[in-house]
């Protein structure tokens, strides 16, 4: 992959060149998700002389930044180290926050912040901003909800393993029924999360509380981490909500790859 001539532009107009340069060296080794580049790769890619590609990987080698391979050069682990750093410093709930502000706020609806608990059947709310309209929810920041009515429950319950959620079926005894659309058979649920899985998206259909509709999409990365999380649209549940589902399916699934991008997920392109 070639920098573009915008890119090399801005190279040049550094006011610390060979550290612009190093960068770049790094974005294009992540590019290549594990795969190491030749020396003659990078400087073609990067629009340099070998020479001084040379001098910035050999610089980077004994940062602890890069490696080298019998392939040419690949990302070091001392990179490992600054990420854990970076991660450790990471407040979700701050995050979450920034993001709803950058995405101009939920509009009409009220979005929510919930993770996953250890075990069990379980979701907790951390974070929740109100749109123009807000609603009455059952959900209180801190206070646990079924995972199996909720629509963030049922987003993070699709990609769990095929094990692992048999475990907390089995654990968690019967399904609750908070409203008369909740789903209170295992079977009806696993049809419930294939559905969320070829979607991309799950649903509340008043399944927890009578007179809202509400969509969730996972957080990118959070599972990975140790903690899933998932964020949330809710409004009435009107038929003009209904109508405009795939547009605000859209503006979520947006904003829950903006939040995991802020917390080290990999680019979704």
């Amino acid at each position: 992959m070639r920098v573009e001539n915008g890119t090399a532009e801005r190279r040049d107009r550094s006011l610390a060149p060979a550290v612009t340069r190093a960068a770049a060296i790094l974005d294009l080794l992540a590019e290549r998700r594990g795969q190491a580049a030749s020396l003659a790769e990078l400087a073609r890619d990067l629009g340099l002389a070998k020479s001084s590609v040379s001098n910035i990987c050999n610089a980077l080698v004994e940062a602890g930044m890069l490696r080298r391979t019998p392939e040419g050069f690949g990302l070091g682990r001392r990179l490992v180290g600054y990420a854990e750093a970076y991660l450790a410093g990471v407040d979700i709930v701050r995050e979450f926050h920034d993001v709803c502000r950058e995405h101009g706020g939920s509009r009409e609806e009220t979005v929510q912040l919930a993770v996953l608990g250890e075990s069990g059947l379980e979701v907790v709310y951390l974070a929740r901003r109100d749109g123009r309209h807000p609603v009455v929810l059952a959900s209180q920041i801190g206070r646990p909800l079924p995972a199996t009515t909720t629509a963030t429950g049922k987003a993070m319950l699709a990609e769990l393993p095929p094990q692992e959620l048999a475990l907390r079926l089995e654990a968690s005894g019967p399904l609750p029924r908070l409203t008369a659309n909740s789903i209170t058979e295992p079977a009806e649920l696993r049809r419930d999360l294939a559905a969320v899985r070829e979607r991309g998206y799950a649903l509340d259909a008043e399944e927890t509380l009578e007179g809202l509709l509400c969509l969730a999409a996972t957080v990118p990365g959070t599972a990975a981490r140790g903690q899933a999380a998932a964020v949330s649209f809710t409004g009435p549940a009107t038929g003009a909500a209904a109508d405009r589902r795939r547009e605000r399916a859209q503006r979520l699934r947006d904003l829950a790859r903006d939040l995991g991008a802020r917390l080290g997920a990999p680019e979704i392109r």
